[in-house]
């Protein structure tokens, strides 16, 4: 399948669940996907909150958690719009941001999952500066922020 098609096919089925793409572009100040994607899965990268996934409402607590943590991490701006990492957004292989939009406001990682067929995402802020992320390990998810303020 052609990877424009598949990009439009990802797009309408988050649409689909609220999340749909914004104007203005990809800012200049979005963070590096590869950094971006690393915050998330790299060797050392430790959990700021973690969902036992044997736990019989683990989805509606990774929700909920994930939420409280991009809101304290100021993920959304006034507008609920965000950046979302996707591996088909573009043809490399860390993928590409996508300026989205929230038209919901409550469980974007179930709906995220329901769109895209996989519980993982990274998320971050307009500015660049926070990540809010969910990951899937053995036997837990993992609810992962990460600043970019620091310099490197």
């Amino acid at each position: 399948m052609d990877r424009d098609l598949r990009v439009l096919d990802l797009l309408v089925a988050l649409g689909r669940q609220g999340v749909v793409e914004a104007d203005g572009g990809i800012p200049e100040t979005a963070p590096d996907s590869r950094k971006a994607f690393s915050a998330m899965a790299g060797f050392e990268v430790v959990p700021t909150r973690t969902v036992p996934q044997k736990d019989p409402d683990a989805r509606e607590r990774v929700d909920a958690l994930w939420h409280e943590e991009a809101d304290r991490m100021g993920l959304f701006d006034g507008d609920g719009e965000f950046l979302l990492l996707g591996s088909r957004f573009s043809k490399g292989p860390t993928g590409g941001w996508r300026r989205m939009r929230d038209t919901l406001g409550t469980r974007l990682p179930s709906r995220i999952a329901a769109a895209t067929g996989n519980q993982e995402f990274v998320a971050a802020s307009l500015d660049g500066r926070s990540m809010c992320a969910v990951s899937v390990e053995e036997y837990d998810d993992w609810i992962i922020t990460h600043s970019f303020e620091t310099p490197e």
